[in-house]
């Protein structure tokens, strides 16, 4: 890590990913202009982001979860490749797999699919996976309010202990995530869009009228809930799907 701190590390993925509003963009560049470390960790966020472009790759910056999940799905993969040769390396191996793009379970857009998988094992790849740690609904409820600009609702899941809350995001908009882990260690990320954006739409057509599940391109699963107003929660984890379905249920329709 070239950063100055883990504190700026976060703020430069955050940067890269589209993720920072505008005075944290503003803090960001104001930064680079003083700090070495980060102005040379920036360059290497940039080289990867157009060497994964110039692959035809679509992720713009590749959590380590993901990049070995892709590795052991890639027929002839190795662990050790170079790290001058990651990006390629890990573009060939997404396109390898590419049929999964086909195979999986049919009905949801591709590109929010990806957009939740890449956002959900971002997320648990870092030793902090919230922006904005906390246990207590009411805060997280507040923290998103504040950050996001929009309400919503931060379920208790039963068996599962809240982590916090972090910005992403879907299909170009700022949207709220919040983070959970179930006993036994397993994530689980649930997505709620801002109402009526585009993501939004697209969740509510994908569910219809009642939960729908599906599993996305790098093997997580997806479930889906419609809720009035526009609205749509996305729940994102290895667990199988009735445990999703009944963290969903904890919203209110």
């Amino acid at each position: 890590m070239e950063a100055c701190s883990p504190e700026w590390q976060e703020r430069l993925s955050a940067w890269f990913d589209g993720e920072a509003q505008a005075h944290e963009r503003q803090a960001v560049e104001h930064h680079l202009s003083r700090c070495a470390g980060c102005t040379r960790e920036a360059a290497r966020y940039g080289s990867l982001r157009e060497a994964l472009k110039a692959e035809g790759a679509v992720p713009t910056r590749v959590p380590p979860e993901l990049a070995a999940r892709v590795s052991r799905l890639a027929p002839g993969s190795r662990p050790s490749l170079p790290r001058r040769r990651l990006a390629a390396g890990l573009a060939a191996a997404l396109a390898s797999v590419g049929i999964l793009w086909t195979s999986w379970p049919s009905g949801m857009n591709d590109a929010l699919a990806m957009d939740l998988e890449r956002h959900h094992l971002k997320a648990f790849s870092r030793a902090t996976p919230c922006e904005f740690e906390s246990s207590d609904p009411g805060a997280v409820k507040a923290w998103v309010a504040r950050e996001v600009g929009y309400a919503v609702e931060v379920p208790v899941v039963p068996g599962a202990t809240l982590l916090g809350a972090r910005r992403c995001r879907l299909h170009g908009q700022l949207s709220a995530s919040l983070l959970y882990r179930h006993e036994g260690g397993t994530a689980m990320t649930l997505f709620l869009p801002p109402p009526g954006s585009p993501a939004a739409r697209e969740a509510e057509s994908f569910a219809g009228a009642s939960t729908r599940c599906t599993q996305g391109p790098i093997g997580e699963r997806i479930c889906v809930a419609p809720r009035t107003g526009g609205q749509a929660a996305l729940a994102v984890s290895e667990l199988e799907p009735p445990v999703l379905i009944d963290a969903l249920s904890r919203l209110a329709p």
